[in-house]
This record gives structure tokens, sequence and C-alpha cells, in this order.
């Protein structure tokens, strides 16, 4: 028996594997995979290794390790007046930001990330 946690990433992989499954069934062609199953896929690589879910899932490796890679997460920050603070911003290509001190941090990401 898989303790709980082991159990509910197994179920999660498994879920999405049915998903996948589902759509192989029901493609006609050479159907390109919708993007809410590459979501689906790239959603799993926080608690399995791509090469894992690549197998599983049945998906080239590099396409899936790029998707993951370009995969942006934002955390919302708090409003607040003259906060010092340090932000670092790192895009998957290698280019990065530091932002000392106060500032707009919200504009110069936004404007970071879009060049």
């Amino acid at each position: 028996m898989l303790p709980a946690k082991r159990a509910k990433e197994h179920t999660a992989l498994e879920q999405v594997h049915e998903l996948f499954e589902r759509w192989r069934k029901s493609k006609t062609g050479r159907d390109p995979i919708p993007e809410s199953l590459w979501e689906a896929a790239v959603s799993l690589t926080g608690g399995y290794s791509v090469n894992r879910i690549a197998r599983r899932l049945r998906l080239n490796h590099n396409d899936l390790k790029n998707r993951a890679r370009n995969q942006i997460t934002f955390i919302e920050l708090p409003v607040a007046k003259n906060i010092e603070c340090t932000i670092e911003i790192e895009k998957p290509t290698g280019e990065r930001m530091r932002i000392k001190g106060s500032c707009n941090v919200t504009g110069l990401a936004r404007e970071f990330w879009e060049r």
C-alpha cells in the first residue's frame, strides 16, 4: 500500500494519463495535443521528473521539458509604500534582473518579461 502522499501523487499522474488516453481514443488523424492536456502534464512537474511524466503520458520529452521551463509563476505581493527590498527575476533563457530599493516592482517586472 502506498503512503497517503504518494497515493495522492500517483492518482494525479493516473488522472492525467486517463485524460490523454481518452483524447487519443477520440482524436482523428494527427490532431495536435490540446493546450488543456499540455497544461495538465506541465502541472505534474512539481511532483515528478519530466522524464517520468513524458514516459507515462507518451509525450516527447523535449516538448514537455520546454513547456515546463516556460511556465511562469507569479507571486502576488502585498501593496505597501516605501518598502526597501531586493527582488530577483530570472527568465528561462537565463536573463536576470535584480531590483533593489523601493520602486514600482510590478511595472518593472512586466517590462522585463515582455522583452
